[in-house]
């Protein structure tokens, strides 16, 4: 494959694909180390006048926000640290001295671990900053921002309750500089979610009530009332909302109607009825829309295929579209623009290139870099990703991409190399074409990697979903056969295959090694997976719904207690005979770290060899940089201790 560094790539400092057969010169591989860096530029926001960047930047493995001219992308001024136990969520600016930055973190109430998140605030110059909410109860989230009332400069809704553990939120009118509050609206049983058309005014509201039943509530502006949603033909708890038209008489939804996939509609409040169809794709679900600066006019729909498309509806070209023409080998993804609509952040980046943030005025050439997304990988060094299909045992087709060490720059040399079988966690996520840090890494350490979005995942339609999610059996027999694809192609060295995952991904691992009847793997990495299917349930059942959300999370398959216990990796651990890579946060809240220590001790008591590192202070998803950098570390020993190196990692 030949990367070609010139002309307008090289302007920008990003390569593009131009053939798959040429050789390209390959760097030395990156340590793995640098695969442990978490992102240098997380995300960045323009102020309305265009004058000001802000911006948020890992330094060490400490994030920062800081502010810059628009004009100037290196002179970072005002910078201040939101600390190494923070998690950056966004940035985005309140008016042109004001942002505000979503944090979270990982925070124990009376012994269970919960993401609890805040909004920080800081204005332009000396000002240090400060919590928009000041947590003087125990509150999980500080953060929810309903509608950032464009037309009022000072302030925001948000939704909150004054009362402890209390999950039915107020809507709130806050002054972000200052943080007083004014109620605008009452909260009402079972509404956790509040939605506001364009004027602000509250119009839905939805969630759950203690005993799991499902809400709705819509404010019809002519009585005043909250109507249930059953006086609304086509609406239910589960429709996805994406934004308001018209003043707030029309609603933009997401909707089957009838076909296997998600449409987007616009719903009419006047005639309680869908009365015209936005788009629908046959293949795959929408998952957004595009809409006109004056918010009139859907111009644009979102969904997933092979990376995140952008389709337009009509004849409307944007800056974004013009990127994505310029562009084609390259994943765009809008970020923000200035009210004038005439200078645009994007996010850019390709499989095979991490990519950053950019910034673009229209009519330029090119965009120019505001903040590349790791400094130590280069594209040179990462390999290609190709989609493929693979045929299950029962006949479904399931859609997967292979990324290939950088060495392997010819079809043909797809043979016989040791290969990684990558599940996605969730395990209701996807995976895209797009960069996968996770799977570089073992691209780069001479692995082909094999990454299969098994049915479960999302954006496929409803029965591909469903197939997944009534079954986790089912989901464990697709990853099961895409290493038998691998292996039936002559692709996988039979004798240097392993699983990998994190999350489902790490549980998808285990049990693949527990259930290898015929010596399909050589070992197993699992980070931060989960391995005991009861006791998950009880830990779900401490939080809010959670017992209610075990039974659909788990789906039919798993209802009965034995299922749970012989699907569990903990229970049949003695059935693994090939060594393990565990590793876990100690205060990891989506999957508990007893999970770990439980596996941990199941593998000691079967005798399977195995290497465990059990990570402090720290959470599902390796937050803290010094922590992710020595997961790879040791995984690449582990690996190298397994198979001994491959001879298709660069030197």
């Amino acid at each position: 494959m030949k990367r070609l560094l010139g002309g307008v790539a090289r302007s920008i400092g990003l390569s593009l694909v131009i053939g798959f057969g040429v050789l390209s010169t390959v760097h030395a591989a990156p340590p793995p180390e640098a695969f442990g860096e978490l992102p240098l530029g997380h995300d960045a926001d323009i102020s309305p006048d265009g004058k000001h960047l802000a911006i948020l930047v890992n330094v060490k493995g400490v994030y920062y926000a800081a502010t810059l001219l628009a004009g100037d992308n290196t002179a970072r001024k005002d910078v201040v640290s939101l600390g190494s136990d923070l998690r950056p969520r966004y940035i985005k600016w309140i008016n042109n001295e004001r942002y505000v930055v979503s944090v979270e973190k990982s925070e124990k109430f009376r012994s269970t671990p919960f993401t609890v998140t805040h909004l920080f605030t800081k204005s332009l110059g000396n000002d240090d900053g400060r919590l928009v909410l000041k947590p003087r109860i125990f509150r999980q989230y500080n953060d929810r921002v309903i509608d950032w009332l464009e037309d009022d400069p000072d302030h925001v809704l948000m939704a909150f309750s004054k009362q402890e553990f209390y999950p039915y939120p107020d809507i709130f009118k806050v002054n972000v500089a200052t943080g007083r509050s004014s109620r605008l609206e009452r909260s009402k049983t079972g509404i956790e979610y509040w939605y506001t058309d364009d004027s602000g005014t509250p119009r839905i509201g939805r969630g759950q009530t203690e005993n799991g039943k499902d809400v709705m509530r819509v404010h019809d502006l002519q009585t005043g009332d909250w109507d249930s949603y059953e006086k609304y033909p086509g609406l239910t708890p589960d429709t996805p909302i994406y934004g308001f038209l018209k003043d707030g008489t029309e609603l933009i939804i997401g909707d089957y109607n009838g076909r296997d996939t998600i449409g987007l509609y616009v719903y009419d409040f006047g005639k309680r009825a869908i009365t015209r169809t936005l788009f629908h794709n046959d293949e795959y679900d929408a998952s957004g829309v595009v809409v006109s600066s004056d918010g009139e006019t859907v111009i644009g729909a979102k969904y997933v295929a092979d990376e995140e498309e952008t389709e337009l509806l009509g004849e409307y070209g944007t800056s974004l579209t013009k990127l994505r023409n310029q562009f084609r080998d390259y994943s765009v993804k809008y970020v923000d623009q200035t009210d004038d609509y005439q200078t645009m952040i994007v996010r850019m980046s390709a499989p095979y290139e991490p990519g950053g943030l950019f910034l673009y005025n229209r009519g330029d050439s090119a965009p120019s870099l505001i903040q590349n997304c790791y400094s130590s990988l280069e594209a040179e060094e990462m390999g290609n990703v190709f989609p493929v299909k693979y045929t299950a045992r029962d006949g479904q087709k399931i859609p997967a991409f292979i990324t290939l060490p950088p060495t392997i720059t010819n079809q043909a040399d797809l043979k016989n190399l040791p290969f990684i079988v990558l599940p996605h966690g969730g395990p209701y996520g996807r995976d895209e074409k797009r960069f996968d840090y996770f799977a570089q890494f073992f691209a780069s350490r001479g692995y082909g990697v094999m990454q299969m979005n098994f049915r479960g995942s999302e954006g496929y339609g409803k029965a591909f979903k469903e197939a997944g999610r009534d079954n986790w059996l089912v989901m464990q027999e697709d990853v099961e056969d895409a290493t038998r694809y691998l292996l039936g192609k002559g692709y996988s060295d039979p004798n240097r295959t392993c699983i990998a995952g994190w999350s489902y991904g790490g549980y998808a691992a285990l049990m693949g090694a527990a259930k290898d009847n015929e010596g399909l793997y050589d070992c197993v990495i699992a980070m931060a997976a989960l391995t005991d299917i009861n006791d998950a349930k009880k830990d779900l059942a401490k939080y809010r719904g959670g017992k209610h959300a075990a039974k659909d999370f788990f789906g039919d398959a798993m209802k009965n207690r034995d299922v749970r216990k012989a699907n569990s990796p903990v229970h049949v651990a003695g059935n693994i005979k090939v060594p393990v890579f565990l590793a876990h946060g100690d205060h990891d809240v989506n999957v508990q770290f007893d999970q770990f220590l439980r596996m941990r001790k199941a593998l000691d008591k079967a005798g399977v060899k195995n290497t465990a590192i059990a990570f402090t202070d720290e959470d599902h998803f390796l937050s803290r940089q010094e922590n992710r950098e020595a997961f790879f570390i040791g995984v690449d020993k582990f690996l190298t201790k397994v198979n001994g190196p491959s001879e298709h990692m660069t030197k």
